[in-house]
């Protein structure tokens, strides 16, 4: 049995905002402030699905990154934002993930500047090292060597709120391979690649995952609101388990009693289909305007091929965070939740379009 979540409050009785609500993350944590008895509200494009926000007791505000007059109006009153929103997509122009990693978030800033908020934390991606496999890697090593647009974007995006104005704190999480139930892009396209057949590992899977169970995440979310050495700094966020994509993808098999995945390429080769479709990809989204999404791409490929292996010790000295969930209850409250998507109650599985673990948008 877990031991209690963290009570961290965020230091008043504002509103705390949240972007990207309609999200996995975005989403996780609304149920889990708003069920604390925090006042939240939720940033939510004017066509974004709000049913996983459904009963619950938070507001919307509708908006865009894009539209700064909705940004303001959605501060206005909170003491704290967690900004969760981002474009995570190896297939959207560089154009349009900047304007929303990077555009997108240094609007937010003015937003909340303006209005008074008092913290920002933003959840990042350990995707800003550039997947150099080896590790531990803690949050000393430099940033780079990047060979996607999403993982660029998300660095300067975090560039951005180191010019944040007097007044607003600013609290930087780089969360690795985030599961769990409700995680659609990772879990869920996992799960329908290996009821299809069609789950593609690299290197027989040996690479460290990184995983970070949802519900540690959120501890680490409210620690990091409320924490009083925690602004300025940035912090890895990974529970620190050696499970490979092999082990998880084959507890997911079992757990769905489907055929484990056996498909598998070697680095090298996985990487060059990769590339090859990506090309493919764009050339036939420029000349047709296709929108369906490439079989394979590199961020997928160096996602599942490199160690994810990060060190955490700095938010457990600074934040006073531990990874409460273990590997085995989080697997079971994400085989429970993927027991009642609609497919497994007698529809059929859904196209797995990708092997990519991140996909779309939070």
């Amino acid at each position: 049995m877990s031991a209690p979540a963290p009570s961290a409050g965020t230091g008043g009785d504002g509103a705390v905002l949240i972007t990207g609500a309609t999200g996995f993350i975005g989403s996780s944590l609304a149920r889990r402030l708003s069920e604390s008895g925090r006042r939240v509200r939720c940033l939510v494009r004017p066509a974004a699905d709000t049913s996983v926000l459904a009963g619950l007791p938070v507001e919307l505000a509708t908006g865009t990154l894009e539209d700064a007059g909705s940004l303001h109006g959605a501060a206005a009153g909170c003491e704290r934002i967690v900004h969760c929103a981002a474009l995570v997509s190896d297939w959207a122009t560089v154009q349009e993930i900047r304007r929303v990693n990077v555009t997108g978030t240094r609007n937010v800033l003015a937003a909340v500047a303006r209005a008074g908020v008092g913290r920002f934390v933003h959840i990042s991606t350990t995707d800003v090292y550039g997947h150099p496999g080896g590790g531990p890697l803690d949050e000393r090593r430099a940033p780079g060597g990047f060979a996607n647009w999403y993982a660029q974007t998300k660095l300067e995006a975090e560039r951005v709120l180191h010019l944040a104005p007097r007044g607003t704190e600013t609290v930087i999480l780089r969360p690795a391979t985030v599961y769990g139930p409700g995680s659609r892009e990772l879990v869920g396209e996992i799960a329908r690649a290996i009821e299809a057949g069609h789950m593609m590992l690299v290197d027989r899977g040996r690479a460290v995952a990184g995983l970070c169970y949802i519900e540690n995440l959120l501890d680490a979310i409210e620690l990091a609101l409320a924490a009083e050495h925690a602004p300025g700094e940035t912090f890895n966020l990974t529970d620190g388990l050696p499970v490979t994509w092999a082990r998880f993808a084959r507890d997911l098999a079992e757990g769905l009693e489907a055929p484990p995945a056996r498909l598998s390429l070697p680095y090298p080769v996985a990487a060059a289909v990769a590339l090859a479709l990506e090309q493919g990809y764009r050339l036939a989204r420029r000349t047709t305007g296709i929108e369906l999404r490439a079989l394979l791409s590199r961020q997928a490929v160096q996602v599942l091929g490199r160690d994810q292996s990060f060190s955490a010790a700095k938010a457990e000295a600074v934040l006073g965070w531990r990874p409460r969930v273990g590997y085995e209850e989080g697997m079971r409250a994400t085989l429970a939740w993927l027991e009642q998507r609609p497919q497994r109650r007698g529809g059929r599985p859904g196209r797995s379009a990708t092997k990519e673990p991140h996909a779309t948008e939070v």
